[in-house]
Formats: C-alpha cells, structure tokens, sequence
C-alpha cells in the first residue's frame, strides 16, 4: 500500500515558478536523496512554508506521515500550482486505503471548486469509482457516461471504457461488459489492452472458463509481462480443472491423444522463443496456428499423451518447475 502510494508521489506534475524550483526539479527529476538533504539544510522558518511541506511530502517514505504533510501544507498556505496535487494525492491515498468516505468529500470538493482544473478527468474517475464502492451503480454508470461524452481523446476514452466495464461486472451486466472488454483487448496497442485482458482473465476464472482463462492469461503474460496482478491471477487460476471427466471419457472414444498446451502468443517469434525452453524433456514441441475471433494466434504444445492422465502428471511436473499455469488439452 505504501509503495503504491509513494510511486504515485513521484509522478511527473507541473512545476511552474516557485522560490524553492530547484528542490521541486530534483524531486520530479527522481534526485530523491538530493532533494531530502536540501530540505534538511532549509531555515527553521521555511519549515512552517506549505510548499516546503509539499516537498517534504513527496520525499517522504511512509504513506501514513505523507499524508499528514500533505494536510499540513494545506493549512499552512501552499502555493496554488500545488492545491490541486495535494487534493489529487490525498484521494488517491483515501481509496486505496478504504477510505471511501473521506475520498467522496475530497472528490466533491474537488469537482465543485476547480471546473477547469487540470484534474477533472481524473477525479470524475474517481467518483465513478467511490459509488461503485457503495454500490450506486446506476450512478457510477451515469458519471462514465458523462465523461466519456465531455473527453474524445483516445487515451481518456479508453480509461473511461474500462471504467465503465468494470462496473457493469459489478453490477451484473456482464454480456455488455465482456463485449467491451473484447473489443478493447483486440487492439494492438494503448492503455486499455493490458486492463482488458486482466479483467477478461478474472472473469473466465471466476465463471471456471478454463480455456478462456488460459487464453487471455497468456496474452497478458506474452504482450505486458512487468503487468501488476499477474501473481495473483496465477494463484486464482491454480484451482481450475483443466479438464471435465465428462470431456476426457468422450475424447478417449474417440482415440484423440493429449498433449499440454503452453501459451498461446499472438507473436510467432515469441512463441518460439517460449518453446525453446520446453525441448530438454524429450517430448515433441509443436507451434499451431489457430484462428480465434478472426485473428491468428499461435499455440505452443508439447507432448502427445494416450491418456490425460500421462498428460496431467507432465504437466504438474512442468508446472512446479516454471511456477506458471499449463493445461491438458485434447487433440
């Protein structure tokens, strides 16, 4: 939580004029420790300035004492360009926290004193967020709605969809939801993909969409591997069946073979690097194209198993090696 929030803190914010610009540069340039012993070397009276408690803030290594300068250096007359930044970094403080309360009345503050302030869009995010965590959901609709009619650019756009789609899961409207998702994930590039794919994973995980699960998983491992979250979603998808009784008797009828399938790659180069990795165990690796939703995929294989039952012991050997999620599948 801590961590989270001093990353936040030392985002790239306007600096504008002030007296102390060179101790605001080092910070936003990331001379944290420069910065901290100028400030140490600051007058007695300078420390009861606000922009020095700003500074002092964004400096500072526990999120709880950041705050607490923060509200300091709103009451001791900080500089307008920073107003804004404290409010900003105050709400993100609160809703990750569980704070929701106070977040809604930083957010009201903010939305109702700075109609042209450079962080509206973020903080109508924001409220959309905190009545979805009260579950007002018609509401939280209704606020994405109103942002994604007053912001065009893609960038806000895009965060306003996965906004959006996120809460109609919450609410239940998950038809819509996943159709959004899709749509957002199937893009090449931009910010919205990596947040689809993760939302597509818990869901199918959630439903124990085994298949789809593993799908989307891989894409979001192959095309955003430093992503925050795949651990966890690694550890939710560590329960799944990879295969129904049902489904290994009807295939065994059918004299199809098993084999476990290691990722699936919309890069072919990656999926050969991959598959690299896997030749030492001295079973056939394969690479096979496979068309999903119009696109072309390429699944890496290894093994060809007469039982899934051979297929499922290689596999939780292979798993407890690579700390990843495989699965057994039919051919």
């Amino acid at each position: 939580m801590r961590k989270i929030f001093l990353a936040c803190a030392l985002l790239v914010i306007s600096a504008g004029d002030v007296n102390s610009g060179d101790i605001y540069s080092m910070i936003i340039n990331g001379d944290i420790d420069a910065a901290r012993d100028s400030l140490s070397k600051l007058s007695t009276a300078a420390q009861r300035d606000g922009n020095y408690l700003f500074y002092l803030s964004l400096v500072e290594r526990d999120a709880q004492k950041s705050v607490e300068l923060m509200e300091a250096a709103q009451k001791s007359g900080v500089s307008a360009i920073y107003r804004e930044e404290i409010k900003y970094r105050l709400a993100q403080f609160m809703i990750l926290s569980g704070n929701i309360r106070k977040a809604s009345k930083i957010t009201t503050n903010y939305l109702t004193q700075h109609e042209g302030g450079k962080r509206r869009p973020q903080f109508m995010r924001y409220s959309a967020l905190i009545d979805e965590r009260d579950k007002r959901y018609d509401a939280a609709i209704r606020q994405i709605d109103r942002f994604l009619l007053q912001y065009d650019s893609d960038n806000l756009q895009t965060l306003g969809q996965i906004d959006k789609a996120r809460i109609m899961m919450s609410y239940r409207k998950t038809i819509a939801a996943r159709a959004l998702l899709r749509k957002l994930s199937s893009k090449k590039s931009g910010e919205g993909v990596a947040p689809a794919l993760y939302y597509l994973t818990l869901d199918a995980t959630n439903r124990k969409r085994t298949d789809d699960a593993v799908f989307f998983y891989n894409l979001l491992k192959e095309g955003y591997p430093a992503s925050i979250g795949l651990d966890a979603l690694l550890d939710n998808m560590s329960g799944l069946s990879s295969y129904s009784k049902r489904e290994r008797i009807a295939d065994q009828r059918t004299g199809t073979y098993y084999s476990v399938q290691l990722g699936v790659f919309a890069d072919r180069k990656n999926a050969e690097r991959f598959s690299k990795k896997f030749k030492k165990y001295g079973h056939k690796v394969e690479i096979k194209s496979k068309s999903i939703s119009g696109r072309t995929y390429r699944v890496v294989y290894v093994g060809q198993f007469n039982s899934y039952e051979e297929a499922a012991i290689f596999e939780q050997k292979l798993e407890a090696e690579h700390k990843e999620v495989f699965q057994v599948v039919a051919r």
